[in-house]
């Protein structure tokens, strides 16, 4: 597996660590399905590879992808 692979899944799982933490205590002032849309959202420009795989992962987490 390359080092881009690896970085992007390294994201990837880390968008499922941060949704299943927020499935389990949502913040008090939105949703959880809310919050990982915003995380996804303030990711979104990024180029790094481990961001736009937080940003895949989360958006897939809240059936956006």
């Amino acid at each position: 597996m390359s080092p881009r692979e690896v970085d992007f899944l390294s994201g990837f799982e880390k968008a499922a660590v941060l949704t299943q933490q927020v499935r389990t205590c949502p913040p008090s002032y939105m949703s959880a399905r809310e919050y990982i849309r915003d995380v996804a959202q303030l990711l979104r420009g990024s180029d790094g590879l481990v961001e736009r795989g937080l940003v895949i992962g989360c958006l897939s987490a809240v059936g956006e992808v």
